[in-house]
């Protein structure tokens, strides 16, 4: 049973609002909508040789649409992890330390995957 000013809120039953859920709808409309592009990228780059690829991700038209594919997809997939934890884990501690091993996690990938992407478009410029 809501409160009228819970009503008002929009608040649920965790007390969160509906942020994370626009969020994650948000999210999950960009990576469709960048899907076609990555497979059609995987597809072109597919059998090609190490320089060609090289030279296609350190293209303006491929490694701005990689990279916002790829952080997009990792914050789709933290507030994804993030919404089941805490609807299956009950245990007040291990819910806490899934949630700072889940946000570790996806932000120690998407370091690894910008800092490949840049070394990428180092080493393309170089050669």
């Amino acid at each position: 049973m809501k409160t009228p000013l819970g009503r008002v809120r929009g608040l649920g039953s965790a007390q969160g609002g509906t942020r994370a859920y626009v969020a994650k709808q948000i999210t999950g409309v960009m990576v469709g909508l960048l899907t076609p592009y990555m497979i059609i990228l995987g597809v072109l780059l597919f059998g090609k040789p190490r320089e060609y690829v090289l030279d296609a991700f350190s293209s303006i038209w491929v490694a701005p649409f990689v990279l916002g594919f790829v952080m997009i997809s990792l914050i789709h997939m933290r507030i994804g992890m993030n919404v089941i934890i805490e609807d299956y884990i009950h245990h007040k501690y291990l819910k806490y330390s899934l949630f700072t091993l889940n946000w570790m996690f996806t932000w120690g990938t998407g370091l690894v995957i910008i800092l490949s992407l840049l070394k990428m478009f180092i080493v393309s410029r170089i050669s």
